[in-house]
């Protein structure tokens, strides 16, 4: 039976107008934001109501930069207010960064008015630190390799500051050694992107900003999580205020090992996981991490009306309703995952995995299905032919050794979109639940698990 995790973004899924279709009168999403914009003039801050109802005009970039510190809040914790009373009833809830707190706020470990003044005081606490100042950068990397490049860089400064998967990584750290790492992951062939971020996040250096912010809120009342929630910071379950009082403990200074988040659920039997925001910026990460049993939604795939959004979360129907956002609005860079080919391909559908019916079958490509070819040539002719086809590439570009990802920016979602496509069209079996078929770098590798399906092995 399937296990359902709600998923918390951070700041990269703060979208204008998100909730347009939402906010009636008295409903879940207008209770939300009338909490946290209470609680954000109290402070000084522009209230965001207007902002995340109305889908023009559109604030100014400097504007959105202030307004993503509490909209990305303000936006998933009114989302999960209003699946709730949809009776949407996900096994655990689980954050990325910043939406560790809203995760917490959703299941009650404090109000959402408290959930908003943490963040203001966390932004406050930074903005008042003397070590805060710095850049991140994103690694297409592993964990591992993006901490011996830090080493190497030998900086105190600089931090593994997030593990989202095998193939992405985030350093923190002051500018000028930012500059020198991403020179020398430029030099070993890693692609990089400077974060639109003006804070070191997730750094040991932040130990003054953490007493700052430790302070600031020392009066807020804690309560253990109603709802089961999973802390990539501690790397356990939270299921008291002290491991709440923890979490903001080591929120400023502890990396985020997402990626290992994800498969430690995932061997715990959950295996359905369901994006609580206003873009997809966590759903490509599950199919990066998780084999191709796993299976990533969007809980909200576009811009919906209420009763729209309630039939949809109430019936579940958004596991076969994924769509992609079209928003017509810049991508915010922020401590989120940060899709290697844009935004339009962050918020791509999760493939579908269910082998009852066929997937639609690449322009270009048979829909009937066909053995696979015995001649190896042939196969990678096919093969070729299908992957320039669904992402409009040249075939040529298809050397049987060029790397999907690394070389090509075809995301993990789309490869296995496509290796779905594969599997209908020669009529072969699902690999076994610990498959992950973005492992299968290049074409030579992709044929080689065909031909092993299709022989049994």
């Amino acid at each position: 039976m399937s296990q359902t995790v709600l998923l918390f973004p951070g700041p990269g899924s703060f979208l204008p107008g998100a909730l347009s279709g939402l906010a009636s009168p008295d409903s879940a999403t207008a209770r939300t934001l009338e909490a946290v914009d209470t609680v954000a003039i109290q402070h000084g801050w522009r209230p965001l109501a207007a902002v995340l109802t109305s889908v023009s005009p559109a604030p100014t970039p400097d504007e959105e930069r202030s307004l993503l510190w509490l909209g990305f809040f303000a936006t998933s914790l009114a989302l999960a207010n209003e699946s709730r009373e949809a009776k949407l009833e996900p096994e655990v809830l689980m954050g990325h960064s910043g939406g560790e707190i809203t995760a917490l706020a959703a299941a009650g470990a404090f109000s959402a008015a408290d959930g908003a003044r943490i963040l203001i005081e966390r932004v406050r606490a930074l903005a008042a630190s003397e070590t805060a100042s710095g850049s991140m950068t994103v690694l297409d990397a592993v964990g591992r390799r993006a901490a011996g490049l830090v080493a190497a860089v030998g900086d105190r400064s600089l931090a593994l500051a997030v593990e989202n998967g095998p193939q992405q990584s985030v350093v923190s750290g002051r500018s000028a050694a930012i500059a020198r790492l991403e020179a020398a992951a430029t030099a070993l062939g890693w692609r990089t992107r400077r974060l639109a971020m003006p804070y070191t996040l997730h750094n040991p250096q932040l130990a003054d900003a953490t007493a700052g912010f430790l302070d600031a809120i020392a009066d807020l009342p804690l309560r253990g999580p109603r709802l089961p929630v999973y802390s990539p910071l501690l790397k356990k379950f939270v299921v008291s205020a002290a491991d709440v009082r923890e979490v903001l403990a080591v929120h400023l200074t502890r990396p985020v090992e997402f990626g290992q988040a994800l498969q430690r659920l995932y061997e715990e039997g959950f295996d359905r996981f369901v994006e609580c925001g206003a873009r997809s910026v966590l759903a490509d990460l599950v199919g990066d991490v998780l084999p191709l049993a796993a299976r990533a939604f969007s809980l909200m795939p576009r811009r919906l009306t209420r009763e729209e959004f309630h039939e949809l979360a109430g019936g579940q129907g958004f596991l076969d309703a994924a769509v992609p956002v079209d928003t017509g609005l810049p991508q915010v860079d922020a401590l989120a995952p940060v899709p290697a080919t844009g935004p339009s391909e962050a918020a791509a559908p999760a493939p579908r995995t269910d082998r009852s019916q066929p997937a639609p079958a690449a322009d270009g490509a048979a829909s009937d299905t066909e053995s696979l070819p015995a001649d190896e040539a042939e196969l990678h002719r096919q093969l070729r032919a299908v992957y320039a086809s669904v992402l409009q590439y040249p075939e040529d570009v298809f050397t049987p050794d060029a790397d999907l990802e690394g070389d090509l920016g075809v995301s993990s979602i789309k490869q296995t979109e496509i290796f779905a496509r594969l599997l209908d069209r020669f009529d072969l079996p699902t690999p076994s639940a610990d498959t992950r078929v973005s492992a299968y770098r290049n074409l030579a590798r992709i044929a080689g698990l065909l031909r092993s399906l299709a022989d049994g092995s």
